[in-house]
């Protein structure tokens, strides 16, 4: 699997809705994630709650790769833009998030370990 397919796996994931299945196949045991407004670094058992939270919120997301850099055969960074009309809210409003995510290779496939994220998207600062 490339990495391009990792993200559009991840995408095919997140909307499917089961965060459980998202965690176990597209992030590392030992990931974490944290970001703008985040109380602290999630890892572990967290992070089950932390993405079925995110899941409920973003039904319809959709997750774009705007720059990929491979670090080394088994590592890389991606820098995406994750945005979704919010799950309740008045049409036309978008939720949009930037993240710096950093992937491992496992086996055949690429897993997250580590993602950092803001809000907004890479057009407005």
């Amino acid at each position: 699997m490339t990495l391009e397919q990792a993200i559009e796996r991840l995408q095919s994931l997140c909307r499917q809705g089961d965060a459980r299945l998202l965690q176990q196949e597209m992030f590392a045991p030992d990931a974490s994630v944290s970001g703008e407004g985040a109380p602290g670094i999630t890892v572990g058992a967290g992070l089950l709650a932390a993405l079925t939270e995110m899941l409920k919120m973003t039904p319809k997301l959709s997750i774009r790769s705007v720059r990929t850099m491979e670090l080394s055969e088994g590592a890389a960074v991606t820098w995406l833009e994750w945005t979704s009309p919010p799950a309740d809210g008045p049409a036309g409003e978008v939720i949009a998030l930037r993240s710096l995510t950093a992937w491992r290779r496992q086996g055949a496939s690429w897993v997250i370990a580590a993602d950092m994220y803001g809000m907004g998207d890479f057009g407005t600062s």
